[in-house]
């Protein structure tokens, strides 16, 4: 790709086989711009490519280290170019440093809290989606030496929201933007440092408060639970048939706000050598909304 221009604050990258944002050509000169770049990178998902993003990354820092947010996308990943500068401005306007457009209830998911929950503008959470993940400049830079410790994209959905300085209050998945996930995700097994393995990091998938489409700030563990709570359930009732799993995502967020918010993540100084299997890996499945057949 280009190296980096006076004019360009916002950056996207891919690899060899990455899908071009659409719509480019009809954006609006107002706004923030942003470019659009391939990487040399295995085009399959998994730590190897995770490493090799970092190597390259780390070797090539004119790539962007002049960009405000960076936008990391896996080949498969569709997005609009409208909905790029939507997530860099509720980036800024959120004061995020870390965050994930959802996913569209068509995508491939490993853990459904990532996927598109309509009651809500960005919602903090627990997980993140390592297909599509989008940094702050700093917060890509504190990020780095992390991924390279544990490069599986389930390690990096699960450590990096839990290492931000407040957990419940940082990582967000932005539900103004949709994605769609056309592969499957990365079906080597992941394994887990031992402060995953245990303790409140090891919980599900979680949704702890965010912005709703109405404008109100809600929390879990604040006097706005019960209607962050109903928010949640709301939002992915549209996405089921059957009542049995939206009672089990209340109950379980539910449970959730009774207890302390968690702590941020400190992870030991020998990350690579201090590991555990005590998790499985999440099984991947395919978004229950569409039959499998559907295009």
């Amino acid at each position: 790709m280009n190296p980096m221009t006076p004019e360009r604050s916002d950056v996207v990258l891919t690899g060899p086989t990455g899908i071009e944002p659409s719509g480019r050509d009809t954006l609006p000169e107002q706004g923030v711009p942003w470019a659009w770049g391939r990487l040399p990178l295995p085009a399959t998902a998994g730590p190897a490519r995770w490493t090799a993003l970092v190597g390259l990354l780390t070797q090539h820092p004119a790539l962007w280290q002049d960009a405000e947010y960076v936008l990391l996308l896996d080949d498969d990943v569709q997005i609009s170019a409208a909905d790029v500068s939507t997530l860099f401005r509720l980036m800024r306007e959120g004061g995020l440093s870390l965050a994930q457009p959802s996913l569209s209830w068509r995508s491939h998911f490993t853990d459904p809290t990532t996927l598109h929950n309509p009651s809500f503008v960005l919602r903090h959470t627990n997980r993140l989606d390592a297909a599509a993940l989008a940094f702050s400049r700093e917060a890509l830079q504190r990020a780095l030496p992390l991924i390279q410790a544990l490069p599986h994209p389930e390690q990096i959905a699960r450590v990096l929201p839990a290492a931000q300085a407040i957990p419940w209050q940082t990582a967000a998945v932005v539900d103004a933007v949709q994605v769609e996930r056309t592969a499957e995700p990365c079906a080597e097994p992941a394994i887990w440092p031992d402060e995953l393995a245990e303790g409140p990091h090891a919980e599900p998938g979680t949704t702890w408060g965010g912005l709703s489409i109405h404008g109100d700030l809600v929390s879990l563990f604040q006097t706005t639970r019960e209607h962050c709570l109903g928010l949640v359930a709301a939002g992915f009732a549209a996405a089921v048939q059957e009542p049995q799993p939206i009672g089990e995502v209340f109950l379980q967020h539910h449970l959730r706000s009774l207890a302390p918010p968690p702590e941020p993540l400190r992870l030991g100084d020998k990350t690579n050598h201090k590991i555990s299997a005590a998790l499985p890996a999440p099984s991947l499945r395919r978004s229950p909304i569409l039959p499998s057949t559907a295009e």
